[in-house]
């Protein structure tokens, strides 16, 4: 055994490095597969979940395990399955659940783009543009289901900073607010409820908005004192850096 094959904590940082990218697949594949939704009533062995999915069992039972391993589900000797206090958020439509950021992660409007980034390191273009030959907001615009994962990742993702944002600031020092690509609106809302002298705006582009009024957000006792408006802020800035 050479000098360099010795074992070396240093060295293993980077080794290790690369299991964040199968894991973050194999997060990807639970939530699209809605695993943690199959194991809400208790224990279910591998082969039957395969056989349900209609997947791989193999393939299933050893992405489990990885998952297992990493302090996500809870797997007994019978090679079957439980949620625990992690995975309960890999579920749909729960307090707190994660499901829609996996799902936007691991999908092909984001996840290809790494694949990229030394193309872009070298040209300094955008991988998302390099690999669909246009721009991100484009490329929602042309995907609608795309564009619905997008929209349900950032609201998730509001979801959780929210609360903190809200009472972080004193919004009730102004009377207006707009919130430029405000997406669903739950940001705005929660600032709306937590200062009831404030009025507020979400701004986006028309395809969001009519999720916007969908999801309701801004609906119900906020309703007076919010409106939505159609706004493009990629085309707006260029328009604006043309005239500089």
């Amino acid at each position: 055994m050479t000098q360099q094959a010795i074992a070396d904590p240093s060295r293993d940082v980077l080794l290790r490095a690369r299991d964040g990218l199968i894991l973050h697949q194999a997060l990807y594949a639970a939530a699209k597969l809605g695993i943690a939704d199959q194991l809400d009533s208790g224990w279910r062995c591998a082969a039957d979940l395969a056989t349900e999915l209609k997947v791989h069992g193999g393939a299933l039972y050893r992405t489990l395990r990885l998952l297992a391993s990493q302090g996500i589900f809870e797997e007994n000797d019978a090679r079957c399955f439980k949620n625990n206090p992690v995975s309960k958020f890999l579920r749909a439509n729960v307090p707190g659940s994660v499901r829609p950021l996996l799902l936007f992660w691991g999908s092909e409007f984001h996840y290809p783009c790494f694949g990229k980034m030394l193309h872009s390191i070298q040209t300094g273009e955008s991988s998302r543009t390099f690999l669909s030959g246009t721009d991100g907001f484009e490329y929602l615009r042309q995907n609608p289901e795309q564009a619905r994962l997008f929209d349900d990742a950032m609201t998730t993702m509001s979801e959780l900073v929210a609360p903190a944002i809200s009472s972080a600031y004193d919004y009730g020092a102004w009377q207006n607010l707009m919130d430029v690509g405000g997406g669903h609106g739950i940001l705005l809302s929660q600032i709306l409820r937590a200062h009831p002298g404030l009025r507020g705006v979400l701004a986006d582009q028309e395809h969001v908005l009519t999720r916007a009024r969908e999801r309701g957000y801004l609906g119900s006792d906020l309703e007076g004192r919010a409106s939505l408006e159609p706004c493009d802020f990629s085309t707006t800035s260029r328009q604006a850096a043309g005239h500089t």
